[in-house]
């Protein structure tokens, strides 16, 4: 079965629907009180450390995914007022005017000596209804309205998904960075005390200056980079910061004996999930259904419309001259039906259907796009997670043998067998070869979240599971 869509706000919806776009405000603000409560839960816990804890933070705080949920919140009210124009629509009205009434050019007027301009005042309220029958233009405007909201919804959903990679990302190259620092100052520990070793033996007449040298320019080396390693870190710390949006405490790092989830499926059926549930893909064939209801509207503005209208009218006059005053009211009621129909608009009709054609072609190359981009996506990174677990796997052999050529290092350099340099070559190789199979790790937990969001099937159960790799 098809997982939610793993939206802060989403209601509980498959994977491949969105949820209708006419969901009561009175849910969305429930959906948004929720979100709120997880983001504050967390930010007044001590620090978020675990990878489930710093997404949950960076949902209430990562400025995208605000502005994807207020986009869809606002997606959401351009369904009621599509809807609008199919309702009756009623209109009250009044007005008043002061009017002149000229008369110069009467003669029986100048006959009598009688006034020839004269005001009066004019006052009217009307009150009218109408109600569209036959409206085909605004029918489809309801169903491109409730598209809108489902693209938009889509829109929110892949941006939540993407901002899990993004935080992984971020997070493991935290924990890479760390890595490397702590590498380094076990690789600085080692070699301070081969110089002492070495410093000793060549007081005592059983070493070489060659050995003291040695080992002193790779401290010098290592202390290098060590500032080099501690600046790396401190920009990756700033990293994560920035993708969550709010400052991140320790993170937790991945338990030595964590068991790796295997990659499972083929290329080719990861392939076919992906052009059929990727977001991208459901992005684009959204868009192509939109494409075609603007045709239909198009289609629908040579075709006639039928209103029915109802009215009601008072209208007074009053004022008048010293010899004529006089005063007026007309009480007017009328009901009927209307229908417009246009017979020639300057070919505007025709060109708006051509520009849609062409757009509707469009679409569908884009959704064709998005399909071939979407599969290449999941093929790429079912390739690289089985080549990161086969990489951890190898590095995990060679950590043991790297262990054991150190110490056999060690063994032959206290009989004489071996030279400095030869303990701290296998001392480097050993830390970097430790260094590069967490790295290996991180790689295959990285490419798993990406297949998942390359198929559209990624959520905060996956998340957990990841989380739950890692050490409390």
């Amino acid at each position: 079965m098809p997982r939610p869509l793993p939206a802060p706000l989403a209601p509980a919806a498959p994977r491949g629907r969105t949820p209708p776009p006419q969901a009561s405000s009175r849910r969305l603000s429930a959906a948004l009180a929720l979100a709120l409560a997880l983001g504050l839960g967390t930010a007044g816990a001590a620090r978020a450390d675990t990878l489930l804890q710093v997404f949950a933070l960076a949902q209430h705080h990562n400025p995208q995914l605000r502005g994807a949920r207020a986009a869809y919140a606002a997606a959401l009210q351009r369904v009621p007022l599509a809807r609008s124009r199919l309702l009756p629509q009623i209109r009250a009205s009044a007005g008043v005017g002061d009017a002149l009434h000229d008369e110069t050019g009467n003669p029986l007027l100048h006959m009598f000596g009688l006034g020839t301009h004269w005001n009066y005042l004019e006052r009217e309220l009307a009150l009218d209804a109408t109600q569209n029958l036959y409206s085909p233009g605004d029918e489809a405007a309801v169903g491109q309205a409730r598209l809108g909201a489902d693209l938009a919804y889509a829109r929110l959903a892949q941006a939540d998904q993407s901002l899990m990679v993004e935080v992984a990302q971020d997070y493991f190259g935290l924990l890479a960075a760390r890595d490397s620092v702590r590498s380094l100052q076990r690789q600085q520990d080692a070699t301070e005390l081969q110089l002492r070793t070495a410093r000793a033996q060549f007081a005592a007449g059983h070493g070489t200056i060659l050995d003291v040298r040695d080992a002193q320019a790779r401290r010098d080396l290592l202390q290098a980079q060590r500032i080099a390693a501690d600046n790396q870190l401190q920009l990756a710390h700033d990293a994560l910061q920035t993708i969550v949006g709010a400052p991140v405490g320790r993170v937790a790092p991945l338990l030595r004996d964590a068991r790796l989830p295997p990659a499972q499926g083929s290329g080719v059926d990861w392939a076919r999930r992906a052009e059929r549930d990727n977001l991208g893909v459901t992005q684009a064939r959204l868009e192509m259904a939109i494409a075609r209801l603007q045709l239909r509207r198009a289609e629908s503005d040579g075709l006639p419309t039928v209103q029915a209208y109802a009215r009601l009218q008072r209208a007074s006059t009053s004022g008048g001259g010293p010899q004529f005053p006089f005063g007026d009211r007309v009480d007017s009621a009328s009901v009927g039906v209307r229908v417009q129909w246009p017979l020639f608009t300057g070919y505007a009709v025709q060109s708006e259907q051509g520009e849609d054609t062409a757009l509707l072609d469009k679409a569908q190359d884009d959704l064709d796009a998005a399909r071939s981009s979407a599969a290449l996506q999941a093929r790429s990174a079912l390739a690289a997670w089985t080549a990161a677990q086969a990489r951890a796997q190898a590095l995990r052999s060679a950590v043991l043998s790297s262990r054991s050529a150190l110490q056999a290092n060690r063994t032959g350099y206290g009989a004489g067998l071996r030279v400095s340099v030869d303990v701290l070559n296998a001392t480097a190789q050993l830390y970097d070869t430790e260094r590069q199979a967490d790295q290996a790790r991180y790689d295959s937990l990285l490419q798993a979240l990406r297949l998942k969001l390359a198929a559209g099937r990624l959520d905060e159960r996956d998340l957990a599971e990841v989380s739950a790799l890692l050490q409390p």
